[in-house]
């Protein structure tokens, strides 16, 4: 639900609760003015009014000195700055559709309805459990293994509490153009299998959150303190026996690990595997899947290892995984108590503390997250509804266009490869998918089919939740009897950053993201080049960093490379890790430059591309544009945050801005930077990879 949230926050409060300790005894023996070879000027404090500026010293310190002394802190934020203006109005946007008018449109409609059942907790609470104590009786009622396999293929897919197996709809990448249907066996309560052969304190302690959990929901659906021990007892014991055959998280990490790729099986081999269990007829029969020639096995032993476990005597096993999970699984959708032990018990296995969730506050904060991962695209389209327009998109289209035709410049002058791969290089720039804003058609992200009673009209969030599950589900079996369409956007308009798909090669611009300061439709040349332009060239230059250069044109996992070219392309990576591993935020600290590659990569060659565009241009302010570079990375932070960005993959935002001008001439000699200057890099020490 909020798990990507909770990691980001649990972080946060470490940092916090360190920086308290560090405080009180070392941090006063630490500079942190004393960063080489530029100051952090993004650090709070760094900057005071006294702080002498040269351009040529530190042309982010220069250019944003002023900036930075008023910069104030969104509310809930570490970080101040354009970036945190964008995301913060974003999220004021988001929560302003729910504030207004009652929308018109069906499924901006939807998603306004939901909202207000979400925040609906008399209607909630006084269903309470109810609707789930249903779903959980009916696998209780299941006395032997025969009657389970029963449950399998005869209740509907909506009514079903759980499974011991899970199917995903993936892109076939021995097939490109096509669907393949992934089956997996069931998730286990803690992610690394190598936690059930040897617990470790992590372990451990997610044992115990889990625990807690399902004892209070257990007791809450009728269940005695003793029957809530065994149940867990239960689905542990099948969890661990499941784990023994499936790789740990330190093997899949491996580059010998055996991908998803290479374990394709026919029909026949997955009957086979798996004679015992009946998941071709559920699924078929019952879930409405199409049967295909061929299947995804990610971890085929696991299927084996669970038919082999399909026995009458682990039928009390079985029958209480599907109960827990099921529980888990849905304990959001009911009353406040359940909700909030859910929220509190994902929080701390996630690595986190307990959320400690206040139902009055509720529809101002928690709501928003809830709301986002219900019904997306619903959001989406309602957020786009009030805060886009076609004019804009197509503005920004054209620029998209203007950038992609540079990089084709870009590449055929890239010295260091082969024709060969220069012509894999243009077949991803020619295949790349460009989407802007929002989506050209909402058609496959409709939820015309989804109906329910609003609030007013006595409608309950159960049904509304169930409704919603059903829609996702048919999408789900739709898109694997279809082709696998690239054009479906991953991302969503009403979040307020940009993206490269590698597994699609395509970019996303999205709608929240293309705001003032990033864009206004009055830009100058000169603004739109350096706010919007570097966003959308920064993307595109993901497709040839260290990372996205391993993908095709196609978004497969296929070498394009000749061997001689990629170690050219590996010996850059090298000297541009080298180069950020030189520098240091204050004295006695280093950097990661080893995971700012990627990154690093996208920056440098979306600056050289914006600057290759503006030669073209005639009267070019090249003063303007290079000020409004600055200004777009322009940040103030906490030391906390600061402390998190040190292994972060981005570089921090002041170095954004130095170590990418110092790699261009047009830069150096609009300013008269010469060798001497701390501004100045020599043409072999420059480390731009395109």
């Amino acid at each position: 639900m909020k798990k990507a949230i909770s990691i980001i926050l649990a972080a946060a409060l470490c940092l916090s609760i360190g920086a308290s300790v560090f405080a009180e005894s070392d941090v006063e023996e630490i500079d942190y003015t004393t960063g080489t070879p530029w100051m952090d000027i993004d650090l709070e404090g760094n900057v005071t009014a006294d702080t002498p500026t040269d351009l040529k010293d530190n042309y982010a310190l220069w250019a944003n000195k002023d900036r930075i002394l008023i910069l104030e802190y969104p509310e809930g934020y570490m970080t101040a700055g354009n970036s945190s203006d964008v995301n913060y109005k974003a999220d004021e946007d988001l929560k302003g559709l729910f504030r207004g008018e009652v929308p018109e449109d069906h499924d901006s409609r939807l998603a306004y309805d939901y909202f207000y059942l979400l925040c609906d907790w008399d209607a909630r609470d006084a269903r309470g459990v109810a609707p789930l104590k249903e779903m959980v009786d009916a696998v209780e009622g299941i006395t032997s293994l025969d009657a389970l396999t029963e449950y399998f293929v005869k209740t509907p897919w909506e009514d079903r509490l759980y499974c011991l197996w899970r199917e995903t709809v993936s892109s076939d990448t021995e097939n490109p153009g096509s669907n393949i249907l992934s089956i997996k066996n069931g998730y286990s309560l803690i992610k690394d299998p190598a936690e059930y052969r040897e617990m470790t304190d992590d372990g451990e302690e997610q044992i115990e959150c889990y625990k807690a959990f399902f004892g209070k929901m257990l007791e809450k659906l009728g269940y005695s303190e003793e029957e809530a021990k065994q149940k867990f007892d239960n689905c542990f014991a099948w969890e661990t026996m499941l784990s023994s055959v499936l790789a740990s998280a330190e093997e899949r990490s491996s580059s010998e690990y055996k991908f998803a790729a290479d374990t394709h099986f026919t029909r026949d081999e997955l009957l086979s595997a798996a004679p015992n269990i009946p998941i071709l007829e559920t699924l078929e029969q019952v879930d409405g899947y199409p049967a295909m020639d061929q299947y995804l096995m990610p971890e085929p032993a696991a299927i084996e290892k669970l038919n082999e476990l399909y026995t009458e005597e682990n039928l009390p096993l079985m029958r209480d995984y599907l109960i827990l999970h099921g529980i888990y699984q849905m304990a959001e959708a009911l009353d406040w108590e359940s909700y909030a032990l859910a929220v509190d018990c994902q929080e701390m296995t996630s690595g986190g503390y307990p959320a400690e969730l206040n139902r009055e506050d509720y529809p101002a904060s928690t709501v928003y997250e809830d709301i986002k991962s219900s019904v997306a695209w619903p959001v989406s389209k309602y957020y786009v509804e009030k805060h886009s327009n076609p004019e804009d998109k197509e503005r920004i289209s054209e620029l998209v266009d203007e950038i992609v035709d540079a990089y084709y410049g870009i590449i055929e002058d890239a010295d260091f490869i082969s024709d060969e791969t220069r012509a894999g290089a243009i077949a991803k720039l020619d295949n790349m998918g460009k989407n802007v804003l929002y989506p050209d058609s909402w058609e496959p992200y409709s939820f015309e089919d989804v109906n329910f009673a609003s609030k007013e009209e006595g409608g309950s969030l159960w049904e509304a939740y169930r409704a919603i599950k059903k829609h996702e589900h048919e999408k789900t079996v739709a898109q694997a009897a279809g082709p696998d369409d690239r054009t479906i956007w991953d991302l969503l308009p009403f979040v307020g950053n940009c993206n490269y798909m590698p597994g699609s090669n395509a970019i996303y611009i999205n709608a929240a993201f293309a705001q003032n300061p990033n864009y206004r439709p009055d830009m100058s040349d000169e603004e739109l080049y350096a706010y919007m332009g570097p966003a959308i060239a920064h993307e595109i230059s993901h497709a040839f960093d260290a990372e996205g250069a391993k993908y095709d044109k196609d978004g497969n996992f296929i070498n394009w490379w000749t061997d001689e070219d990629y170690a050219a392309f590996s010996e850059k990576n090298e000297k541009l890790a080298a180069y950020f591993n030189a520098m240091h935020p204050w004295e006695g600290q280093d950097f990661n430059g080893e995971a700012m590659i990627g990154e690093a990569c996208a920056d440098m060659a979306a600056l050289k591309c914006m600057l290759r565009i503006a030669a073209g241009k005639p009267d070019f302010d090249y003063g303007k544009f290079f000020r409004a570079y600055a200004d777009r990375c322009a940040t103030k932070e906490t030391l906390d945050m600061a402390m998190a960005r040190l292994e972060d993959e981005h570089p921090m935002m002041y170095l954004r801005i130095n170590t990418n001008l110092q790699q261009y001439d047009e830069f150096l000699d609009f300013y008269g930077i010469t060798e001497g200057d701390n501004m100045y890099l020599a043409p072999e020490d420059r480390v731009a990879i395109w």
